[in-house]
């Protein structure tokens, strides 16, 4: 299904802007992802007195040269085209004026803009409505931030509500519905993804993409769910998948037995609708950090570390922390360690010669499944709270186990971040290519 994809902080943008007792307009830019069939909303451009004609309660009239200066642009920039205008005192829904309008600008945009698409879109308390430009054929739009707000027209499968009766009462049948139709990306299914795994399985999520190179070996028996004795040698992935099938026979599972830093698991997250990091490696965390903002997919980041110092306890701490537009990424969070990341991307020879190189990220650290359970139990339900509006507010929190205390953050993503600052690489899908990416 064709959906147009745009950030909260975007749709912000717009109604700040667009505010007024007149039909007002603007010009969106979007990047086409092939393997989604999603178009991103990469930037905007609102027009000014000079860019209307005319403008009342009930229509809009844009200059040519507006239209001439958006549709060149477009063309040039090699993007996509949608042109939107609020209706202050009408209904959301587009009208005739609006349908004899795009009718008389249809050959105009084709022209201008040959090898690109082009949309039309209603602006109306603050929600957005799409469709092929001078067409009725409607488009659906997805919003990304701390809150995701799906398409009501998203199909579903009849299910036995039965089962998730309990559930149901807690965030309703459309929340359960979010949940069956969502392709959840799992990255690590280890301590913590492995977590993660049985509790969106047992959740009733529809699908499941399973990315993991690493088989299991016995000192993964104590803290990776879904494992017996006779699990050692198999992949982390076969056995989560198993895992899944046993607690939810109806979900769908795909598996990537590689590094996540590769074009093949590329294509199968483009088509996701969330990210759940489970990984240990600062390298990965740094590429879906930025894939997450890049292509639009929110994130969930899940860390634990229990510190030791002379064989002794001395710090138990664990975060979760939600990307989306509007949150921060790992980046302007300081999450992400420089120095790690470049020893991970050492070869053995290099580390070896490297008279800085400490040995600390080849060291095996302690882990525990309790406090792996602890942070993805967080994580998870800080996911329903984005999908399914279950009223908790928190999208970072950290947790320290000696004192028992959670923390809640509440940041705003640095303007100058070159993921997720005003000239980062939100939306910007393959027009850029991502770090990392092998």
């Amino acid at each position: 299904m064709t959906e147009i994809v745009v950030g909260v902080p975007t749709i912000t943008a717009l109604i700040t802007s667009l505010q007024a007792d007149t039909e007002r307009g603007a010009a969106l830019y979007l990047h086409y992802d092939a393997v989604s069939n999603r178009y991103l909303v990469h930037d905007i451009e609102i027009a000014n007195e000079a860019d209307v004609l005319s403008a009342s309660e009930i229509e809009i009239t844009f200059a040519p040269q507006f239209l001439t200066r958006i549709t060149r642009r477009a063309r040039e920039q090699k993007q996509h085209l949608a042109l939107l205008h609020t209706h202050p005192k009408g209904a959301p829904e587009f009208s005739l004026l609006d349908d004899a309008t795009e009718f008389g600008l249809v050959e105009f945009i084709k022209k201008r803009i040959p090898d690109g698409n082009a949309f039309s879109m209603i602006l109306c308390d603050g929600k957005l409505k799409a469709r092929w430009f001078g067409t009725q054929e409607s488009i659906s739009v997805r919003q990304i931030g701390s809150i995701i707000t799906f398409p009501a027209t998203r199909n579903s499968e009849d299910e036995n509500n039965e089962r998730y009766d309990r559930q149901v009462r807690a965030f309703g049948e459309h929340g359960q519905r979010v949940l069956r139709n969502l392709s959840v990306v799992i990255v690590g299914l280890g301590g913590t993804g492995s977590v993660a795994v049985q509790q969106l399985a047992h959740l009733g999520v529809g699908t499941f993409i399973l990315i993991d190179p690493d088989t299991l070996e016995e000192t993964n028996l104590n803290r990776v769910v879904g494992t017996q004795p006779e699990s050692v040698g198999k992949s982390k992935i076969d056995v989560a998948a198993n895992l899944i099938r046993t607690i939810n026979p109806s979900a769908h599972v795909h598996i990537y037995a590689d590094s996540v830093i590769t074009e093949s698991a590329r294509r199968l997250m483009c088509s996701a609708d969330c990210i759940f990091m489970c990984t240990d490696s600062h390298v990965s965390r740094a590429f879906l950090s930025e894939f997450s903002f890049q292509y639009l997919i929110p994130a969930f980041d899940i860390g634990v570390s229990i510190t030791l110092k002379d064989n002794h306890v001395q710090a138990v701490t664990g975060r979760t922390q939600m990307l989306a537009p509007g949150l921060p990424c790992l980046l302007c969070s300081n999450v992400l360690d420089a120095r790690v990341i470049r020893e991970e991307l050492m070869t053995p020879e290099q580390r070896e010669s490297d008279p800085y190189f400490n040995g600390g990220s080849g060291v095996n650290q302690p882990a525990v499944i309790s406090l792996n359970s602890t942070m993805v139990s967080l994580a998870v339900t800080m996911f329903l709270a984005a999908f399914t509006g279950t009223p908790v507010r928190a999208r970072w929190q950290s947790y320290d186990a000696l004192t028992g205390n959670v923390r809640v953050f509440a940041t705003k993503p640095d303007p100058d971040c070159p993921i997720c600052g005003a000239n980062g690489v939100i939306a910007a899908g393959d027009s850029r290519h991502l770090s990392f990416l092998e």
